[in-house]
């Protein structure tokens, strides 16, 4: 179309050099605490981020990062910022250690515990299953009374308006009961699935192995971590799958 301004060889040493500081797009990346780590500010999960760049010797830098998924994808306003992958697992390597360490008890205290958290366990669960029982039958009682007014209005000892007025304020009472019924059976079967299952000996062998691996699989740190949480000062929260037992107990208490 015109002259060039630059000859070829002097174009391509450029570009060459512009390459040289091409950053690669950003792409999925996996990392072992993926689906662990959430926001602290507003309780969404975090996303994994990974920025790289190309060095002019040619080698690769690469940060990896956790940020709020709300504030990543900008869905709302979130204050939480981003915070590096490494600071989370140095602290997650800490905390694991820590609480091994507190680990102490005899073979006897071992099973105290765990037969102290059954007997709890199963206290808090005839209670729930008294409340569900109460429930269901007041539950029943309600749709009688449903079933009641509806051959009233048939029969015509009440009028279309007043049946109206008294099925919806039933309805609601029903509805009201079906809601409670649902959140004490999804009570019911997390108080389950809490009770103690995993023998105290086994966390400290994978606690163990966790300490010892240079980079610790995914599958180890599961068993491990409940939950990681960061806030927008880089505070960072680990609930972890066990703890000192004997400590947890005298809390309950």
């Amino acid at each position: 179309m015109h002259e060039p301004i630059i000859d070829i060889e002097t174009w391509n040493k450029a570009q060459d050099k512009l390459n040289g500081y091409t950053k690669v797009r950003d792409r999925k990346y996996d990392h072992e605490l993926k689906g662990l780590v959430y926001c602290g500010e507003c309780g969404n999960k975090a996303t994994l981020r990974c920025r790289e760049e190309k060095r002019k010797d040619g080698s690769v830098w690469r940060a990896t990062y956790f940020i709020c998924s709300k504030r990543n994808n900008y869905s709302g306003l979130c204050d939480c910022k981003q915070i590096s992958a490494n600071l989370i697992e140095e602290e997650v390597k800490q905390q694991v250690k820590n609480e091994l360490e507190k680990i102490n008890l005899t073979e006897d205290e071992i099973k105290q515990v765990y037969e102290e958290a059954k007997q709890q366990a199963k206290s808090k669960e005839n209670i729930l299953k008294t409340s569900l029982k109460n429930l269901k039958e007041e539950l029943k009682q309600v749709e009688q009374n449903i079933e009641e007014i509806y051959q009233d209005k048939i029969n015509r000892v009440i009028q279309i308006e007043d049946f109206k007025v008294i099925y919806e304020k039933i309805q609601k009472q029903r509805d009201k009961i079906l809601k409670e019924i649902k959140q004490r059976e999804n009570t019911l079967k997390q108080n389950n699935e809490q009770s103690p299952k995993i023998d105290l000996e086994k966390i400290k062998q994978i606690a163990d192995e966790f300490l010892k691996m240079e980079r610790p699989n995914k599958i180890i740190l599961e068993q491990l971590i409940e939950k990681i949480e960061f806030d927008k000062e880089k505070n960072i929260k680990i609930k972890l799958t066990f703890e000192n037992p004997a400590v947890a107990n005298k809390q309950y208490n």
